[in-house]
């Protein structure tokens, strides 16, 4: 049965009460220091202030007391019905490093899952203190099994006039007005704005340079790796990276990423795949053959041939 022969039936009574919600705070849509985020993005931020009730139950605490989540780009996928690309691009709009900030990745490395801190979205900053703030931090509340559930009319934490109005109240008007006064905020917004869009211009130069699509192909686990190493680099805004004990220029690797092409890619495969030894540090020993990659090439595969030649000359005898 296809989704046109469905037909949905409507609500009796209190049926609605029966279901469980992931619940998106209201501050997503209605303030503008968010106003630049998509609606995927605001969508997968309720996703993961739902997982932190998991996180609580399991535990799942820094030495800081800072809880976090895993949240695999997998199950975003998933969850958010899209291909790779999107979900990389949902990510980034809500990251520390490339978007607005309201998650934090933290790499572990040796094939584990990252871990992902969910930001609090009231900072003093965003939100001015007013007599609803509690009602505000309820709207991030979920109930013990892990689900946000729905408020029962004439409670003590949601009142009835707030669960039958829907219109911006005036507390949210004087914030909202607040906010267009203080051009601090417009200009975090316009920086974060810069950032995406240099994230997104250095993503698409090296796809096509080295010929994503088609070399992805040939391991789709460390080619997507590759290409993040690639543009976190270029997008950096340290001054120098470390390869081989050597301090380069962040320029000068840059330009020498910009350079590479499929054939690259595929060299620093083929030497991932033929090294034996214990890797301490996956990235920097990835950047660095990324970044030699054009002076090394050649010379690695006349190495090979000249083995397979030999070995086949020893056999012959």
């Amino acid at each position: 049965m296809s989704e046109t022969d469905i037909t949905f039936e409507y609500y009796y009574g209190n049926q609605a009460n029966q279901f469980t919600f992931y619940r998106i705070p209201k501050q997503l849509f209605v303030n503008p220091a968010f106003s630049g985020l998509s609606s995927d993005a605001k969508v997968l931020y309720g996703l993961m202030l739902d997982r932190m009730s998991l996180s609580i139950k399991n535990d799942w605490k820094d030495s800081g007391d800072r809880v976090f989540i895993y949240f695999t780009l997998s199950e975003i996928q998933e969850l958010m019905n899209c291909g790779h690309n999107k979900g990389v691009l949902i990510l980034a709009e809500l990251d520390s490093k490339k978007g607005i900030g309201l998650i934090e990745r933290v790499k572990q490395g040796l094939g584990k899952p990252s871990k992902i801190y969910v930001m609090n979205f009231l900072v003093p900053e965003l939100s001015s203190i007013t007599d609803d703030e509690n009602v505000v931090h309820e709207e991030v509340k979920t109930s013990e099994k892990g689900h946000s559930g729905v408020p029962e009319l004439g409670s003590q934490d949601f009142r009835k006039e707030e669960l039958i109005n829907t219109d911006i109240t005036k507390t949210e008007k004087k914030e909202i007005i607040n906010q267009s006064i203080n051009p601090s905020h417009h200009k975090l917004l316009e920086d974060k704005s810069k950032e995406i869009d240099r994230w997104m211009e250095f993503r698409e130069i090296f796809k096509k340079n080295i010929e994503y699509e088609y070399i992805v192909q040939r391991d789709p686990d460390i080619i997507p790796e590759i290409l993040e190493i690639m543009i976190e680099t270029a997008c950096s805004k340290v001054k120098s990276f470390s390869i081989n004990g050597a301090q380069i220029p962040a320029e000068r690797v840059r330009e020498r990423l910009l350079s590479l092409n499929s054939m690259h890619i595929e060299y620093v495969l083929d030497g991932l795949n033929l090294n034996t030894n214990k890797i301490q540090n996956i990235r920097a020993y990835l950047l660095a053959t990324l970044y030699n990659a054009p002076k090394t090439i050649n010379a690695f595969y006349k190495t090979r041939v000249n083995h397979d030649m030999h070995g086949k000359s020893r056999q012959e005898r």
